[in-house]
């Protein structure tokens, strides 16, 4: 007989002059009668990283090209850095780095020709922009003087990724990543982004690929036909650990779940007074796409 006592230890977080970089309230789109975005709200802080989810039609590319300034909301506000994106745009896009779901790269050029006009468009001096392009495609493992129309489409990502940073931008938002790129890619691509967090830089991503949002994201948003159904972090929204004990009791093999600790102690000490045996102790996590179809199902 094994008697076991299971503690966690409480954890305080200290989370000091956290700036929001990105405010959003309210925010609606209409297309005629149809609300592509309803009264959406969120922030952004500086190094965090936060994925839009959702099915085709949800709203994650609505928000996107909002935030980026192709389109116009119908209603509600936007704020980066304190300041309203409508009322200085110019102002604001000069710290935001864009990645479109689809990219269209100039071809002729090679990586180092591409990354300096855009510097350019930027009035980067050219010498920086050569100093910071081969920085760049030296940290995405990109060949500097190959034509990108030789390029796989996981390496014409890479660029498209670069471009965004060419001007060393504070918050990036990206349609769809690692759509359709390998695995290999799609890992390289997430842990880039990781760097970029631990850089200070906000980060806005949509995806279909569940594990890729799991495995990079601090927070989510959780997207239905225009309306939010879920904005947090993946621990609030597991709402815990799962307990799940095995056990041998009267030469039946059994199994006891719970979410709470205090409950887990209790039944072991209720076994440790009787005969049973104790087999196995794991604690699980909901993964997030068995989430996220739970949320879709139960919030319309």
């Amino acid at each position: 007989m094994y008697f076991i006592i299971i503690l966690e230890k409480n954890l305080i977080y200290y989370n000091l002059l956290i700036m929001i970089m990105l405010k959003v309230r309210e925010l609606c789109k209409n297309y005629g009668d149809l609300n592509a975005l309803s009264n959406t709200n969120f922030d952004l802080e500086e190094s965090t990283i936060l994925g839009l989810i959702g099915e085709n039609g949800a709203g994650k590319s609505t928000i996107i090209k909002i935030l980026s300034g192709l389109i116009e909301p119908t209603s509600g506000t936007v704020e980066y850095f304190g300041e309203d994106f409508q009322a200085n745009k110019d102002k604001i896009k000069r710290r935001i780095g864009y990645l479109p779901e689809v990219d269209s790269l100039y071809e002729n050029m090679n990586p180092v020709e591409y990354l300096q006009f855009f510097a350019s468009l930027y009035d980067i001096p050219a010498s920086k922009a050569r100093e910071e392009a081969y920085n760049l495609i030296k940290m995405l493992n990109i060949p500097a003087e190959r034509a990108i129309s030789e390029f796989s489409k996981g390496m014409k990502r890479k660029v498209a990724i670069a471009r965004t940073l060419i001007h060393d931008p504070d918050i990036l938002i990206y349609d769809e990543p690692t759509g359709g790129l390998d695995p290999s890619t799609s890992l390289f691509i997430a842990e880039f982004m990781k760097k970029l967090k631990e850089e200070g830089k906000g980060i806005l991503f949509s995806a279909h690929n569940m594990y890729y949002v799991e495995s990079v994201c601090d927070k989510i948003i959780v997207l239905k036909q225009g309306k939010m159904l879920y904005y947090g972090t993946l621990d609030e929204l597991r709402e815990g650990k799962k307990y799940v004990i095995q056990y041998k009791e009267n030469g039946k093999v059994d199994t006891f779940e719970t979410y709470e600790i205090s409950e887990l102690n209790s039944f072991i000490k209720s076994l440790a007074k009787t005969e049973s045996t104790i087999l196995k102790i794991d604690s699980e996590v909901a993964r997030l796409e068995d989430l996220y179809f739970s949320i879709l199902e139960n919030k319309v």
